[in-house]
């Protein structure tokens, strides 16, 4: 058959069942919709990130440290004297507009102090706004950037964020107290390189000298400052180059005090990509999720299509098309609309990544730009999205074959029912191919892989369930009694269990969307009740960090005349472990069998307190506490010693200050960490720590509507301390999931979607069969009222039973994620398990009557006339 002459037939085989074939594209166009999305959405911040790496660390390299970096640093660097540098500090504290005149201390605000030497930026732009002076001093001309910076900070002059002069209460140019010590401000920063996402910095941002964070006297023993030290390489160092330089600098860091990190432009922002790379594996299943139950109702569409063509391959195969000519055909058909589907949803999706500024608000960086065209996002769903269609309707299609030519003499004659071979080939091919969209959608075979089994068993388990109901709805009594009012309802019930209902494929694919839309509103609402500060009535209301020894009695006493209540204080030391039972550390963190969490335990900076009694949230597990009068005693929380690979009996030596000290494990304590109370992975017996150099943390219950006042005094009195409150943290921490909940709900509503679909295209498919059922109930007395009631109540069921299913499924997977996942308490929620059912119930309910409107419609005599 020639091109020409195929393309014309396939053509017509396609007249009458263009309603049909709109399902078949618009259940495609849903699922590739949503792989674009996400796809699209993550190709374009991974682009983002590589195009502006070296703006969102303003530089090629840098290093970082929670203490000063060694001496080895700037030898090994001033061997290269071509590599510029920049030398910053950071830390949170507390800034303070200066006394009222009676002497009240002035409004305080919580924010995250830069200190910077040296050209900064070295790439980026740090947008500043200069203020001018009342003296006619100059203070910098234009849009500051890397050199303007330098002649905007002095000892005495500070850069701040836009909006904090209107937070204080102050005038643009100051003053603003800073550790008690009086600024004035030079300009106002509108834009910041480096600067992390809004929703995870914990205030505003202060630019100050070097020179001027000494005068603030806020650099002591014990103060949280983060050193960071920016390497810009001359413009000919090539990548292989400049990662040498950076293992040259890893080679340096020291396994106990003084280990730092290092970081090149290539590897920008790593925790971002990271969980970028973990969301974009769930998303990306999910959505796929999506196009296969897209897939389901294509199958299901192709089968009432093609059942419908039965008499027309009987004549072709009359007319002497051979078997393969024909199924090419339709093939052909399946292919162009499996294109025509995915290329409707790649524009839908291209479309809906335009949203996620929206969704992603304050959780990038504000320098990273989004570009939503990418074309490897929409090849891959056009590829994805054809495949499906081809390989949903592998089984409809391998049925054109068996038709026999004598079907047109005789419509009776069924096509031959298919071979177990043919059945088991096609279900093993399906299965591969899930499989293999998986592993594209994840990266990885076994994500992939078990992705595809717990599909598999949870669309089994729907579809058990629902031929469970079809067999006892097609036993129950056909009794005549009852009277007329409940014949809408005794039909509705049978018409579930009557051939060809696509009962099974509608509770399949409604069920796995409920299951997913209640799973993660569970989740995230298990999530904001374990955030809530009120959970129990003794948690802390606000952290005060970076106390001195000698301040905390000045500081208990502030508290405590302004009402605060559960005051509590410890002491902290810092420390480096340096060896674990007699092995190094660093080589322990370099074995290849070590997890990342286990590796994070070894070479973190630890903190170690000491005490004589455990807090109520404490409880020995094993062994005893402070029982070895030999030694030096520690007692390590029970996960934190996992993951140190330490048990009772372990010795642990620690590098405090430069001195070596040796504990013995001899307890090990499970710790409830919900109770935001003060609690340490490392508590050593107080006789080993006591004249270790240290600092103090604490906790308190603030009076409500004080919380600023005492920050206000304690900014005056002692502006060294932070004071943290945990209602405002835990408000960002919950918007941020809030956030995250809501585009993964937007990507559950596309598999409900799909859902809907699917029930829409069955029925509509089923329109000629119901048409002749509804016309004969019309014509023994049921009215068109009674017809619809009949409708609703078949579709209305179909929902309960899958909304039911879905439920139950998805509190059993929330349940799970949030106890085995999370290590959280459980607690069952009725709200959103009855929203999901009445939601599942309505939402089929209307979308079968709906689907139905053209059989409701039909006159009786019109049907009855066409037999």
């Amino acid at each position: 058959m020639r091109v020409r002459d195929f393309l014309r037939q396939m053509l017509r085989e396609s007249r009458g069942s263009r309603a049909r074939l709109g399902f078949f594209v618009a259940c495609l166009a849903v699922g590739v919709a949503a792989i674009v999305a996400v796809a699209g959405l993550s190709a374009s911040l991974e682009l983002g990130i590589r195009r502006e790496a070296r703006q969102l660390l303003a530089g090629d390299l840098a290093l970082e440290a929670r203490g000063p970096l060694p001496v080895a640093v700037d030898e090994l660097l001033a061997t290269r004297p071509a590599v510029e540098q920049v030398r910053i500090k950071e830390m949170v504290t507390v800034v303070a507009a200066p006394p009222s005149a009676d002497g009240a201390p002035g409004r305080s605000q919580l924010v995250e102090l830069k200190a910077v030497a040296g050209a900064y930026p070295f790439y980026g732009e740090l947008e500043i706004e200069p203020l001018g002076d009342p003296e006619g001093r100059d203070l910098g001309a234009g849009d500051a950037n890397a050199g303007e910076l330098a002649g905007l900070l002095t000892g005495d002059r500070v850069v701040v964020a836009a909006d904090l002069p209107s937070r204080l209460g102050i005038a643009r140019r100051g003053p603003l107290l800073i550790g008690g010590v009086p600024f004035e401000i030079a300009g106002l920063v509108r834009r910041e390189p480096d600067r992390g996402a809004d929703a995870f910095t914990l205030g505003p941002r202060v630019l100050i000298s070097t020179a001027g964070l000494e005068r603030t006297g806020l650099e002591r023993f014990g103060s949280r400052i983060s050193h960071r030290r920016l390497l810009k390489t001359p413009p000919e160092t090539g990548s292989a180059e400049l990662a040498r330089l950076a293992e040259e600098l890893r080679r340096l860091s020291p396994a106990g005090a003084g280990a730092f990190r290092v970081e090149t432009y290539a590897e920008a922002q790593p925790a971002l990509r990271e969980g970028l790379a973990q969301v974009d594996r769930y998303l990306g299943l999910l959505a796929l999720l999506s196009l296969l139950l897209g897939g389901v109702g294509v199958a299901q569409t192709t089968r009432s299509w093609l059942d419908g063509r039965t008499d027309s391959m009987a004549i072709l195969r009359s007319l002497g098309f051979r078997p393969r000519e024909v199924t090419g055909l339709y093939l052909g058909q399946t292919l162009a609309l499996g294109l025509a589907g995915s290329a409707c949803g790649a524009a839908l999706g291209l479309a809906a990544q335009h949203a996620a500024p929206l969704l992603l608000g304050g959780l990038l960086p504000a320098t990273l730009e989004l570009r939503v065209w990418q074309p490897e996002p929409v090849l891959r769903g056009l590829a994805l999205g054809t495949a499906t269609a081809v390989i949903f309707s592998l089984s409809p299609l391998a049925a054109i074959r068996r038709v026999p030519p004598l079907r047109v003499l005789r419509r009776e004659i069924e096509p031959l029912p298919p071979s177990r071979w043919g059945h088991a080939f096609t279900l093993l091919t399906l299965v591969a191919a899930i499989w293999l969209a998986a592993a594209v959608q994840s990266r990885s075979m076994l994500m992939g892989l078990q992705f595809t089994a717990g599909i598999a068993g949870v669309a089994a388990l729907l579809a058990l369930a629902a031929l469970a109901l079809v067999r006892m709805l097609s036993r129950l009594p056909r009794g005549r009694g009852g009277g007329s009012g409940r014949v809408w309802l005794r039909h509705g019930l049978a018409s579930i269990a009557r051939p060809g209902s696509g009962t099974v494929g509608a509770v399949v694919a409604v069920g796995l969307g409920v299951v997913l839309l209640l799973a993660v509103a569970l989740v995230e609402r298990t999530l904001r009740h374990e955030l809530t500060p009120e959970l129990e009535e003794r948690a802390p209301t606000a952290f005060l960090v970076d106390i001195q020894p000698d301040q905390w009695p000045g500081v208990s006493a502030l508290l405590g005349a302004e009402g605060a209540t559960r005051v509590r204080s410890v002491p902290v030391v810092t420390a480096r472990l340096v060896r674990l039972d007699g092995r190094d550390v660093r080589d322990l963190a370099d074995d290849e069998g070590q997890s990342s969490d286990s590796r994070w335990a070894l070479t973190r900076e630890q903190r170690l307190t000491w005490m004589e009694t455990l807090p109520q949230d404490n409880r020995i597990v094993a062994g005893a506490l402070w029982s070895d009068p030999e030694r030096a005693e520690v007692s390590v929380e029970e996960e934190f010693a996992r993951e140190l690979g330490v048990e009772l009996g372990s010795e642990l030596v620690f590098d405090v200050q430069g001195v070596e000290l040796p504990l013995a494990v001899t307890s090990l304590r499970s710790v409830d960490w919900r109770t935001f109370d003060i609690n340490f992975f490392l508590v050593v017996e107080s006789t080993a720590l006591a004249e270790a150099p240290h600092y103090r943390v604490a906790t308190a219950k603030l009076p409500a509507g004080r919380e600023q006042t005492i920050q206000d005094r304690l900014a005056a009195s002692y502006p060294n301390v932070t004071l943290i409150e945990i209602g405002r943290l835990l408000a960002r921490i919950r918007e941020v999931l809030a956030r995250l909940a809501t585009g993964v709900q937007f990507l559950g509503a596309f598999t409900v979607l799909a859902g809907i679909l699917i029930l829409a295209g069955a029925i509509s498919a089923a329109t000629l069969k119901r048409s002749r059922e509804l016309a004969l109930l019309k014509t023994l007395g049921m009215t068109r009222k009674g017809v619809a009631a009949m409708l609703a109540v078949e579709f209305a069921a179909l929902g309960l039973v899958a909304g039911g299913l879905g439920a139950a499924g998805g509190t059993l997977l929330a349940r799970t994620v949030v106890t085995l996942g999370m290590e959280l308490p459980w607690r069952f929620e009725a709200g959103p398990v009855a929203l999901a059912v009445v939601a599942s119930v309505v939402l089929t309910a209307i979308t079968g009557v709906l689907a139905s409107a053209r059989a409701l419609q039909s006159r009786p005599i019109e049907v009855l006339r066409s037999e």
